[in-house]
């Protein structure tokens, strides 16, 4: 997963329900405050040998559950 991609992560669990917004307006504002909020307490995004052993172990289930079928 890139970092791209766990922003908007972050972002729909944090801001984002389908219900919570009764038009654009209201969507677009609390997108603008989340992007505010961030950019004030923005931090890189941490990557350990171990967060990247557990996502190789997965790809390679993912691949032979693949293969298997």
């Amino acid at each position: 997963m890139n970092q791209v991609e766990q922003w908007f992560s972050i972002l729909q669990h944090k801001r984002l329900r389908i219900s919570d917004f009764s038009d654009l307006d209201h969507l677009t504002e609390r997108l603008m405050v989340f992007v505010e909020e961030w950019n004030a307490h923005a931090h890189p995004f941490n990557w350990s040998t171990q967060s990247e052993a557990s996502i190789i172990a997965k790809c390679e289930r993912e691949a032979v559950r693949v293969l298997a079928t």
